[in-house]
């Protein structure tokens, strides 16, 4: 299976990653590891340079979330049972994770975000992202307090099949000038895998 590809390849780079999310993002992590996770930083700057998130406030959705920093994971898609390459996602259901072997947000590249959408009525951090709309306001503050200011730029992205390469072709094939996607899951829950059966995505671009 593919690895996520080098951060320098490109603005499409380090995001062919087949069938990732699909199952990190679904089984066996709805119920993760709690953590005392730290207040979130607040902006003291406006950032100029790529930054490393410590902090994600998308306030549209009441997100005001720490960042983990998580590099690839080796896995299996619990709907195909195919080995493949993905994410490593955040212990905390209310933290969310920046994807550190792709590029860093503000580098010109896409950067990748994670969090949890729950099921049930336990609380995750992304359960709205799907209620996001164009112009929505998203920040990403690093550990000194430097604010990366950026916009929703289209409707999420629903219905994108963990069976099938739909997560791997909506990034592959993001919107130019997207410059993070947030990541999560939706659809249905398939009790028989663990897993819930779709993935959403929301891309914003620097402003």
């Amino acid at each position: 299976m593919a690895s996520p590809a080098d951060r320098d390849a490109g603005s499409s780079s380090g995001l062919v990653v087949l069938l990732t999310l699909a199952v990190l993002l679904g089984g066996g992590l709805w119920y993760g590891y709690g953590s005392d996770s730290a207040d979130p930083v607040p902006a003291t700057s406006t950032a100029e340079t790529p930054l490393v998130p410590a902090a994600l406030s998308v306030p549209a959705i009441g997100v005001e979330a720490p960042v983990e920093t998580r590099g690839s994971v080796q896995t299996t898609n619990v709907f195909t049972g195919q080995p493949v390459t993905g994410y490593g996602v955040p212990e905390d259901m209310a933290a969310t994770s920046w994807w550190s072997d792709g590029p860093e947000p503000g580098s010109g590249q896409m950067a990748v975000v994670l969090g949890h959408d729950v099921p049930g009525d336990a609380p995750g951090v992304f359960d709205r992202l799907g209620d996001l709309q164009v112009g929505d306001a998203v920040v990403l503050t690093d550990a000194a307090g430097t604010a990366l200011q950026l916009q929703v730029v289209e409707a999420p992205l629903t219905g994108l099949d963990k069976s099938t390469s739909a997560l791997s072709d909506a990034l592959t094939g993001h919107p130019e000038g997207a410059d993070v996607a947030l990541v999560t899951c939706g659809g249905e829950y398939d009790e028989s895998v663990g897993a819930s059966d779709e993935n959403v995505v929301v891309f914003a671009s620097v402003v």
